[in-house]
């Protein structure tokens, strides 16, 4: 089981913060790929809702077990779907039995494929990441994920400039563990 299995038990147990969690780590990431790919911000936002209410019953009637990323999930589930939308909704008028009329160039394979190897080089730094000690991941995670660093110091019962100085000692550790397992 992967350690995102979090996720899909947000999603089982209908949890509203666990949701919004979701929602604020990945709906700006599928709405951009929707948006590059043909498709509208709306487009975006209604991809991700069905995908979630997609994945919400797989996980209830089949007691689905994540073996990989959230993230590369949903948007291996978010790109079948719109692929789907844009077959549905493709109306090209045929004036000639010869395929040589139209010549459509189609890069949205190619964009997914290199969003999902983002996400691929994502994980391996978030697993990267809890190699180093718990103070450097609460500090480096909390850093990503609130915005004020002032509130995050205060609640560590930390100093701002501590806070600030450790932030750059973990992530200077992160970044020669990177470069030491030639991620990028």
């Amino acid at each position: 089981m992967h350690i995102d299995q979090i996720y899909i038990q947000y999603l089982k147990d209908n949890d509203s913060k666990g949701i919004q969690l979701i929602y604020n780590k990945y709906a700006r990431q599928i709405v951009t790929l929707i948006q590059k790919n043909s498709g509208t911000e709306d487009d975006g936002y209604d991809i991700l809702q069905e995908s979630l209410v997609d994945i919400y019953h797989m996980a209830r009637e089949r007691n689905f077990e994540l073996t990989t990323s959230f993230g590369s999930f949903l948007a291996l589930v978010c790109k079948r779907k719109w692929l789907n939308v844009l077959k549905k909704n493709q109306k090209i008028q045929v004036t000639k039995a010869s395929d040589d009329l139209f010549h459509i160039e189609d890069h949205s394979q190619h964009e997914w494929e290199e969003m999902l190897s983002q996400v691929d080089k994502e994980n391996k730094v978030m697993g990267l990441l809890d190699t180093l000690g718990k103070s450097c991941q609460e500090i480096i995670k909390r850093c990503l994920a609130e915005k004020h660093q002032e509130q995050i110091a205060e609640s560590m019962g930390i100093s701002y400039a501590y806070l600030r100085k450790k932030k750059s000692e973990c992530m200077a550790s992160l970044i020669q563990k990177v470069k030491q397992s030639g991620i990028f």
